[in-house]
């Protein structure tokens, strides 16, 4: 069954309706749905395709401050030793390249800066001989953040999230990896307004570069909605999103990739109705179409815990948030989250963030994830620079599907993928989510999780410095190729 199946059969079976929203509106210039590109699945992946070469794009790391580290973790979970070639582009500055091997079964860590000084450096890993996986790491004093590579580039990229309310920092980061010039158009919606700022259409990035677009020197300073748009006129590239943040509910630090597409579904595994949490969807629709959304939140088969679906409107070209505290019935814990269009005669869709703000005491932590899209459910995810081992949630892993399924945590070493003792056939609930803890003391090796029914993973992973809360970012889905089967 399909997670549109399932919601179907959700709505169906549920006793309790809960709706409740908070939508914060603007306008902005929208998109023609017919005029929306689409690819298969919104997200990086590991594709059985890719078995003799892979290239990987990761959205940069600030590159002008020394107390800031950084490093691009390459995973070889092969029995051969591979070789990578790290391209760091910047602005204003020649490509700088090296090869790197990796040894069968380890990870190897890379300066992601490599002597560079510039707002932010950018690497392209391009591995040949096997499937190696790439993410990049920075550790930040107001947090420290895992960031997923994009395994291709893209003509537009979307963000729903950001912030720079109390003057909170928000930088967009542009690689242009290709040889000839890239020229975008972007535009971004407020709380009150869409903006597109002369200056910022027919934007030209220069080959193989990296161009930083801070937000409050664009016209958006102490803005507590702001969604971004960019779309390539010509060429492809890669878009990141920095953000620092200083007040106003919000502290810490984030670096994310952007979605490279709309979607008509969103996948959140973790979420969570703890005291001392806040927790907002945030749903940015840059269509001309409003969109119809239900929202079901999957916390197990037992039906007296269920809830029927929040229904959504999602207006066009507008930012929605929804708080997911004003949904009466919704039960304390973890629970997963699905999100998907209604009106499904309509191509292209949405981008949906999730922004959780964990409190002890007088400190905070945010993290920002950008939910799984649509095709994005699989029974093997990996997580090359490892998980936060010895964390009481390490891991979290939704069942969208009506079959209870057993997920099996192994580690990539000298042995091979080997399951971690304790965490072999975990079961997780139909339509409920399992929370995982990783045992301390484990080597900062890739992780694979395996399940016998098609899940989402998502890892919450320590930030470091003592701080509160937890950082948040989705392991890698390893799908098939699209040609199998055909």
């Amino acid at each position: 069954m399909t997670l549109r199946q399932l919601i179907s059969l959700v709505v169906a079976v549920s006793a309790v309706i809960a709706l409740a929203f908070i939508d914060s509106r603007s306008t902005v210039a929208p998109v023609d749905v017919a005029e929306e590109k689409t690819q298969e699945v919104a997200m990086p992946l590991v594709s059985s395709a890719d078995m003799l070469a892979t290239s990987w794009f990761c959205p940069g790391v600030p590159g002008n401050d020394d107390g800031i580290n950084s490093a691009i973790a390459i995973a070889n979970p092969s029995d051969a030793e591979i070789t990578a070639t790290v391209t760091l582009l910047s602005s204003g500055q020649t490509p700088v390249s090296s090869s790197v091997s990796v040894p069968a079964r380890s990870k190897t860590l890379v300066d992601a800066r490599g002597g560079i000084s510039s707002t932010f450096v950018s690497a392209l890993v391009e591995i040949l001989g096997s499937v190696g996986t790439v993410e990049q790491l920075i550790s930040h004093p107001a947090g420290s953040v895992a960031t997923l590579c994009a395994n291709r580039p893209s003509a537009e990229w979307y963000f729903a999230d950001g912030f720079t309310g109390a003057d909170s920092i928000e930088q967009i980061v542009l690689t242009n990896p290709f040889s000839d010039a890239t020229v975008v158009d972007i535009s971004f919606v407020t709380s009150e307004t869409e903006r597109t700022p002369a200056n910022l259409q027919g934007f030209v990035i220069p080959p193989q570069s990296v161009i930083t677009l801070s937000m409050d020197e664009q016209g958006a300073r102490n803005e507590p909605v702001l969604a971004v748009s960019v779309r390539a006129s010509s060429g492809m590239l890669i878009a990141g999103r920095s953000q620092h943040y200083l007040g106003q509910g919000r502290l810490g630090y984030s670096m994310s990739l952007g979605a490279s597409a709309l979607s008509t579904q969103w996948s959140f595994p973790d979420g969570e109705k703890i005291d001392g949490n806040s927790e907002q969807l945030i749903i940015y629709n840059p269509t001309k179409i409003d969109r119809s959304l239900s929202v079901v939140f999957v916390n197990g088969s037992d039906s007296a815990n269920s809830l029927e679906p929040a229904v959504v409107t999602a207006p066009a070209g507008r930012v929605t948030v929804l708080n997911t505290a004003n949904i009466p019935g919704l039960p304390s814990g973890y629970y997963g989250i699905v999100i998907s269009t209604n009106d499904l005669i309509y191509e292209g869709g949405v981008v949906v963030e999730q922004v959780i703000n964990r409190r002890v005491g007088n400190s905070v932590g945010t993290s920002v994830l950008l939910g799984a899209p649509t095709g994005a459910a699989s029974t093997v995810w990996s997580a090359p620079s490892g998980v936060s081992a010895g964390l009481v949630d390490s891991l979290v892993v939704l069942n969208a599907t009506p079959v209870e399924g057993f997920v099996t945590v192994s580690q990539v070493g000298p042995a091979g993928t080997v399951a971690l003792s304790g965490l072999e056939s975990i079961p997780v609930p139909a339509s409920g989510v399992v929370v995982v803890a990783v045992p301390a003391g484990l080597p900062q090796s890739e992780i694979v999780i395996q399940s016998t029914v098609q899940v989402v993973v998502q890892r919450l992973l320590s930030r470091g410095n003592d701080l509160v809360g937890r950082a948040a970012v989705l392991a890698l889905p390893h799908l098939p190729s699209p040609d199998v089967g055909k």
